[in-house]
């Protein structure tokens, strides 16, 4: 259920954007756990108020992440272009 409400309230916000309050404050509400430990570790991992994820210093979207985790099957291609990872459906 949480899932899907955060779906709905990031659908429509531009990834890698930093994100308005009304959708931090959601966040923390919805996941305070997650929030915690983003305050207390702010340059790797999930980075909240930009929708990103830093692994190896390499920064991939949450939605190209929840895409990818919500997959059934289907094969992906991913493309970096200096800082940008883009996913591409094949």
């Amino acid at each position: 259920m949480r899932k899907e409400i955060w779906k709905i309230a990031v659908g429509k916000h531009p990834q890698g954007t930093i994100m308005p309050r009304r959708l931090l404050v959601l966040r923390a509400v919805l996941y305070p756990l997650k929030t915690f430990y983003w305050k207390m570790n702010q340059s790797n991992g999930y980075q909240v108020n930009i929708d990103i994820w830093i692994i190896d210093g390499v920064k991939y979207s949450g939605v190209m992440l929840r895409a990818m985790a919500e997959a059934q099957g289907e094969t992906y291609k991913m493309t970096r272009n200096g800082e940008i990872i883009t996913l591409e459906r094949v």
